[in-house]
């Protein structure tokens, strides 16, 4: 009997350390859950009252960016040219104004880095596949 109470003893003071370190950070700010991609949840407090918040954290899709210009580069040498921007249905004049919106080096042709300024728009979208940032 002695030891079923040393052991439950044990067992709140564990939970009570536990607690008392899983509720406050170094920031003093409650810590948050990670409940799924780029999204966690955290308690509120005000006027008496205990709410939950949830924060979602949006990230630019850097791989759908990638697949883009991956499937827009046809011959697989790191940069769109008009030829590869026009077969893939691009017109001349929105080629042209790529260029002048986001050609750095003034080369003719768009790299990886020089693509990195560029929104892609999804497929759900009624406007043209890329527009420059606003």
């Amino acid at each position: 009997m002695k030891m079923t109470r040393f052991l439950i003893l044990a067992a709140i003071v564990a939970l009570t350390i536990v607690h008392n370190d899983a509720c406050t950070s170094s920031s003093g700010r409650t810590p948050a859950w990670d409940i799924g991609n780029n999204a966690e949840i955290y308690p509120t407090f005000s006027n008496g009252a205990v709410g939950v918040g949830v924060t979602i954290r949006f990230k630019r899709d850097t791989d759908a960016k990638r697949e883009m210009f991956d499937l827009l580069d046809a011959d697989s040498d790191g940069f769109i040219s008009a030829c590869e921007w026009i077969k893939e249905g691009g017109s001349v004049t929105n080629f042209v104004e790529f260029l002048n919106d986001d050609d750095t080096d003034y080369d003719e042709k768009i790299s990886w880095e020089e693509f990195q300024s560029v929104t892609v728009k999804s497929q759900s979208d009624k406007q043209a596949p890329m527009n420059k940032k606003q």
